[in-house]
């Protein structure tokens, strides 16, 4: 007689098995280069962080390069120097984008991705339309990972697709975010690099 294999071993298998698989989705991670609207022209800014098993941002991190201060608020904005500050607005979380670059990273240019971040808002407190912009900041961050960068008075949406046609490493492809699935279940489709026209939330995490 052949002795079956205990209901513990099975368990524990199945118990290896998955956390296996969640290993090797942690090791994946992604920065994406977003516009939306908002304000005079539109806001460029970056969100990175790990990728799921469906392909989608995971406890992404924001960063994005926004005016203090009370000539923030004035049409004086669109000429003067003013105090800014590298952070998230709500706004980043919650409005439609119009263009997003996504670029896949190994675990070890995402941690070089972060420290970056992390210096740049410790050296850029001041901001200006012409001089320098949401969009010279995500062009310091794509610098700062061996990117080429668009000019950065170019609007938002049209800098990100610039960066997208100077950077792709494969053959250019445009993914529309409302073709990639149905439900919550749907899969981003994966390439090294990838423009879509509107972040692809995950309906069981509309906060991320």
């Amino acid at each position: 007689m052949i002795a079956r294999p205990r209901a513990s071993l099975v368990v524990a298998a199945l118990l290896l098995a998955g956390l296996a698989s969640a290993a090797a989705a942690s090791d994946r991670y992604a920065v994406e280069f977003r516009a939306r609207s908002g304000g005079l022209l539109g806001h460029t800014y970056v969100a990175y962080g790990p990728i799921d098993g469906d392909g989608r941002l995971h406890r992404a991190r924001y960063a994005g390069f926004y005016p203090s201060g009370i000539l923030s608020q004035t049409p004086l904005l669109a000429v003067m120097v003013t105090p800014a500050s590298v952070g998230a607005e709500t706004w980043d979380r919650t409005k439609p984008t119009e263009m997003v670059y996504r670029r896949e990273l190994s675990a070890r240019a995402y941690t070089h991705l972060d420290g970056e971040v992390r210096a740049l808002r410790q050296t850029r407190p001041f901001w200006h339309l012409l001089f320098y912009n949401c969009n010279s900041f995500a062009a310091d961050v794509a610098e700062s990972m061996g990117l080429r960068a668009p000019s950065t008075l170019e609007l938002p949406k049209d800098f990100v697709q610039g960066l997208y046609v100077l950077n792709k490493r494969a053959r250019p492809r445009l993914v529309y975010a409302e073709a990639v699935g149905k439900g919550a279940g749907g899969r981003v489709q994966e390439a090294p690099d990838k423009l879509f026209l509107r972040t692809i939330r995950d309906p069981r995490r509309p906060d991320e």
